[in-house]
C-alpha cells in the first residue's frame, strides 16, 4: 500500500480543524488547459449511467464522475486529498460549532445566473429535509441550522462538535444546486437537467445510456481541455476493452484489476489505493442473520486471500476490518493499524470452522438466501460466485441475483428485507470515523441509510459520538479502537478486501490528477490534456 499517500494525508487531514482551515485558505483548483489547447470531443466509458442525475437520489461513483464536472462544492479535494477552495474563496471555523463560508465572486451557474448564499442554504436544507429522500442526509445530521448571513456568506451552526463536517463542503453532499431547481420535482430528468457552477454544463441525458457535457467558456477556474465529453454506458468489461482498442473511447474508470494487462496493451493504465472496501452486509434484525453463529459461519466461508490473488492480482489487500489502513491517517500509520487489527476477532477462511458455527446456530441444516449484485461492478459477481460455492459446502443454499447497477442500489436504499447484501463503498473523505458512522450508527439504520446490517449498539453509538465530536487524536483513536473491537466480535458485516482503484486512458491523452477521490473532484480539470 502507498505509505507516502498516507503520510501526506496525515499532515493535512489531521484532527485539528484549525490546521485544515489555515491550509484551505491559500489554495484553489489549477486550470488544465491553455488557450488554443482545446479539442472538440472525447468519449468516456462508464460501467453504468444512472436513471437520474440528481445526486441525492443516485449517490454513486459513476454519477459523481459526471456531476463533479457540472457541479462543485464550496471546497474540493486536492491531488493530495487535502481540502482546497472551490466556489468559496475563504472559510473559517469560528468555534467548534460555527463555520463561515465566503463565496467566490463571479461564480455562475451553467445558465449564467450568479451563485448566491441562498443557493447554498437551499442545497443543505434539501439534504436535511426528510421529505427529500436524500441518500446523503447523514452528512448533515449534526447541523442545527444553516443561514445566509450575507448575500455572499453562509454560516453553518452545528448541534455539537463534529470533526467530519468540514469535509462535507468538498464531496458530493456539498455539490451546490440552484435554489429554484430544487423546487422542481423533475430535477435530474432529461427535461430538468441540474445546473451547477462547475466547468461543464449538461447538454443531453439519455437515462441508463449516455450523458453529454459541454464546456463552459465562463467558468471561473479556467478553460476545460475538451469542449464536449460524452459519457457512454458500457457495462460489459470486454465491450469496453474493444471500444478502447477500436479508438471509440478516450478512457474509462473503475476497470477490474484482473484486466490490467489487457488494458495496458491498449493505452495508459493508472492505479492508486482506492481507500474503498468490499463487504458482505448481514441484516441482523431478522432471521437467519440475527443469529451470531450464522454470521460467523458466513465470515469463515469467505476466502479473502484467494479473492485478492484471483481478482486483484495482489493490487489490494484482504480486509480484516471495515476501514482500510489509510483511512486512519492522522491517527495511526498503516503498519500500526494492521498490528491493531491483528488483535481483533478474526474469521480466517476455514470451512470446518464455518460448519461448526452453523451447527451451533438455530439453522444447523442451512437455509436459502438470495444475494443482489450489480453486474456493472468489476468484482461483485465474481466475489459472490466464490462465496456461494463455499456456502454450499456448509449447507447454505445461496444464489446470486444479478441486476443492473441502478436497480441494485435502489433496492439497498429501500432498506427492506435486506438479508445478505454485497457492498462496494468508496470514501467521501479521508477520516477514520467515516465508515463506522455510515455502517454502524443506529442513526443510519433506516431507509436511504447505509447501515444495511441494522446494527444498533448503544456503546458503539457513544464511541462514535466521541470519535465524531472530539478533536484530540488520542481520544478519537481510543474510541475507534474500542469500537472496532466490539464490531469485529459481533460481525454485522464481513469485510472482504480493500482494492486498488484503476483507470485506463488512450495513449493520446494524459491525466495527472487521478486520485482515490476521482468521483468527487473535477477530474477533467486536473491535468487532462494531450499526451505530449
Amino acid at each position: 500500500m502507498d505509505i507516502s499517500l498516507t503520510r501526506r494525508c496525515a499532515m493535512v487531514n489531521g484532527v485539528l480543524l484549525t490546521t485544515a482551515v489555515a491550509l484551505s485558505g491559500t489554495r484553489s483548483i489549477i486550470p488544465s488547459a491553455r488557450a488554443g489547447d482545446q479539442i472538440g470531443e472525447v468519449t468516456w466509458a462508464l460501467p453504468s449511467v444512472a436513471e437520474t442525475l440528481l445526486i441525492p437520489h443516485a449517490w454513486t461513483t459513476y454519477v459523481g464522475a459526471i456531476m463533479s464536472l457540472v457541479q462543485e462544492g464550496l471546497l474540493t479535494f486536492g491531488d493530495d486529498l487535502s481540502l482546497e477552495l472551490a466556489a468559496a474563496d475563504t472559510w473559517n471555523q469560528e468555534n467548534a460549532t460555527t463555520l463561515h463560508y465566503h463565496l467566490r465572486g463571479g461564480v455562475t451557474f451553467g445558465d449564467g445566473s450568479p451563485l448566491t448564499a441562498d443557493d447554498v442554504v437551499a442545497t443543505m436544507e434539501y439534504h436535511m429535509n426528510p421529505d427529500s429522500g436524500s441518500q446523503l442526509a447523514s452528512f448533515y445530521n449534526s447541523v442545527a441550522a444553516v443561514k445566509a448571513t450575507a448575500k455572499d456568506q453562509v454560516t453553518v451552526k452545528l448541534k455539537g462538535p463534529d470533526v467530519q463536517f468540514v469535509y462535507t463542503a468538498a464531496h458530493m453532499a456539498g455539490f451546490v444546486f440552484k435554489k429554484e431547481q430544487l423546487a422542481d420535482n423533475g430535477i435530474g430528468t432529461p427535461e430538468v437537467l441540474p445546473l451547477g457552477t462547475g466547468p461543464y454544463r449538461l447538454a443531453e441525458f439519455v437515462p441508463s445510456d449516455r450523458v453529454v457535457l459541454e464546456a463552459r467558456d465562463d467558468y471561473w477556474g479556467g478553460t476545460p481541455f475538451a469542449k464536449r465529453i460524452v459519457f457512454q454506458a458500457i457495462p460489459d468489461r470486454q465491450a469496453r476493452l474493444l471500444a478502447m482498442q477500436n479508438g471509440d473511447i478516450a478512457g474509462t474508470f473503475d476497470i477490474a484489476i484482473s484486466d490490467l494487462d489487457q488494458w495496458d496493451a491498449l493505452g495508459n493504465v493508472e492505479t492508486t489505493p482506492s481507500l474503498g472496501v468490499y463487504a458482505l452486509i448481514l441484516d441482523q434484525s431478522a432471521p437467519p442473520f440475527d443469529d451470531i453463529h450464522v454470521r460467523r459461519a458466513v465470515a469463515h466461508a469467505v476466502d479473502r486471500e484467494g479473492l485478492v490473488k484471483a481478482l486483484l492480482k495482489g493490487k489490494g489487500e484482504a480486509a480484516t476490518a471495515l476501514n482500510p489502513p489509510q483511512m486512519w491517517s492522522g491517527l495511526m500509520l498503516p503498519e500500526e493499524v494492521r498490528a491493531f487489527y491483528a488483535t481483533l476477532a478474526q474469521y480466517p477462511f476455514d470451512l470446518g470452522l464455518a460448519k461448526a458455527e452453523l451447527a451451533k446456530s438455530g439453522h444447523p441444516d442451512g437455509f436459502d438466501v438470495s444475494i443482489p449484485a450489480s453486474s456493472a461492478d468489476p468484482y461483485m459477481v465474481n466475489i459472490l460466485q466464490s462465496v456461494v460455492e463455499n456456502l454450499k459446502q456448509i449447507g447454505i443454499r445461496a444464489r446470486i441475483e444479478e441486476t443492473d447497477n441502478n436497480t441494485w442500489l435502489a433496492q439497498y436504499f429501500r432498506h427492506q428485507k435486506l438479508g445478505m447484501q454485497i457492498m462496494a463503498y468508496y470514501p467521501d473523505y479521508p477520516d477514520a470515523v467515516s465508515y463506522p458512522y455510515l455502517f454502524f450508527s443506529s442513526a443510519t439504520a433506516r431507509k436511504d441509510g447505509l447501515n444495511g446490517s441494522n446494527f444498533k449498539d448503544a456503546e458503539v453509538d457513544a464511541l462514535l459520538k466521541t470519535a465524531t465530536e472530539k478533536s484530540d487524536s488520542t481520544e478519537r483513536t481510543v474510541a475507534l479502537k474500542k469500537l472496532f473491537t466490539i464490531v469485529n466480535d459481533k460481525v454485522p458485516l464481513v469485510p472482504i478486501f480493500w482494492p486498488n482503484s484503476a483507470m485506463a486512458l488512450s495513449n493520446k491523452y494524459r491525466l495527472n490528477g487521478y486520485t482515490a477521490f476521482w468521483y468527487n473532484v473535477p477530474w477533467a480539470m486536473r491535468g487532462f490534456g494531450p499526451a505530449w
